[in-house]
């Protein structure tokens, strides 16, 4: 199935994807059917979650690949997480010690907690800028390319800044003086 862009967010400054040039708006980012009842769960839940990385780059037109779905949580109630992982068939642990918050099962194993994101705002300002795609039926709302940018820069890995220049280049394509989906 394919990821694509559906009302990018409530903003009446959001355009669809025909807004951009030659770059398709479009991914191959699918998912597996654990991580979409997960998500679904999630917001059902009333657990806010951000898509970040590379999993949003690509859902935002980069071209790249990824092996994670790393979600950024906006709170981290035991509760609702391990409900939300039950009804995936997997499970939730808190983390402890060096080991962070983590989904595990099957289907749920690329599926990576982020604490906290590098050279970002905080969770609430990023979730206000966050565009909204609707991906294998389940909206979800996607850090901005610009924004996924500013997190691989500031975290300075040797993988983040690899895929740096292939970054700016889909920020770069895009047509000038349109704002951003």
């Amino acid at each position: 199935m394919r990821a694509t862009s559906t009302t990018p967010c409530a903003r009446s400054s959001c355009h669809p994807p025909s807004a951009y040039g030659g770059a398709s708006h479009v991914s191959e980012f699918v998912l597996t059917p654990a991580e979409r009842v997960l998500l679904e769960a999630l917001r059902a839940l009333h657990v806010r979650y951000l898509l970040v990385g590379m999993g949003a780059a690509l859902v935002e037109g980069a071209s790249g690949t990824t092996q994670d779905l790393d979600l950024w949580l906006g709170s981290f109630d035991p509760a609702s997480l391990s409900e939300a992982a039950r009804r995936a068939g997997g499970f939730y642990t808190s983390g402890m010690g060096l080991q962070p918050p983590m989904f595990g099962g099957d289907g749920l194993d690329r599926v990576d907690v982020v604490m906290s994101a590098s050279g970002l705002e905080g969770f609430d300002t990023e979730y206000e800028r966050a565009h909204e795609y609707e991906i294998d039926g389940v909206p979800i709302r996607v850090l901005p390319l610009d924004r996924v940018i500013v997190s691989k820069r500031a975290a300075g890995r040797p993988k983040d800044t690899a895929q740096l220049p292939l970054l700016e280049a889909a920020l770069a394509a895009r047509k000038p003086g349109l704002p951003e989906p």
